[in-house]
């Protein structure tokens, strides 16, 4: 085995390592995804039991309407105005004990300049840990600073959105040149007929 590889199998090792101990047996991991469009914020729950938990977690998820409540556990403020979250889907998260849930909250006319979006996560059915982030902006829009408060059930993030460009989001230049050409042959019909 080469040091190479075997650097590259001792820094895996760790890694496994350090995920298992970042993972208590007796925990609920709860991470949050945030994404930010110009029409819409997205948000990606994923839930993963500790070892112990697995039995409680299976039985919860079972009862009827827990993924419902799960999502009106979950709040978002954009510029300090409450925005709707809607469940779009869920879906196991690699085996059946883990859980996955996708969300969704429109934009109506995000205009350009900076805001700030802010995440709450009160789901709390038991022991948990919580992460979240948000996703890197697309579509003109700067993800700028994320804070959290200390157990993390809380992420504000500061963000620019940029007016909307072929480069970013806006129209595609295709369609401008598809829009222009048949322009251009309405014209010379026109010209033709008169």
């Amino acid at each position: 085995m080469t040091t190479a590889r075997r650097c590259s199998s001792s820094a895996l090792l760790c890694l496994i390592a350090g995920g298992a101990l970042a993972h208590p047996v007796d925990e609920l991991a709860q991470s949050s995804y945030l994404g930010v469009l110009p029409t819409k914020v997205t948000l990606e729950l994923n839930l993963t039991p500790g070892d112990k938990l697995v039995p409680a977690f299976v039985a919860l998820t079972q009862k009827p309407g827990y993924a419902a409540q799960l999502a009106r556990e979950q709040a978002l403020w954009l510029d300090g105005k409450a925005l709707p979250l809607r469940l779009v889907r869920t879906e196991p998260l690699g085996d059946a004990k883990n859980l996955r849930l996708f969300l969704e909250a429109p934009l109506t006319a995000l205009p350009a300049g900076k805001h700030t979006l802010r995440y709450e996560n009160h789901h709390a059915p038991l022991k948990s840990a919580y992460t979240a982030a948000t996703l890197a902006g697309t579509d003109g829009i700067t993800i700028g600073e994320q804070t959290h408060d200390p157990t993390q059930q809380v992420l504000t993030v500061a963000f620019q959105a940029h007016p909307l460009t072929p480069d970013n989001g806006g129209t595609p230049m295709v369609w401008i040149v598809a829009l222009a050409l048949v322009a251009c042959g309405l014209y010379a019909r026109v010209r033709r007929r008169g």
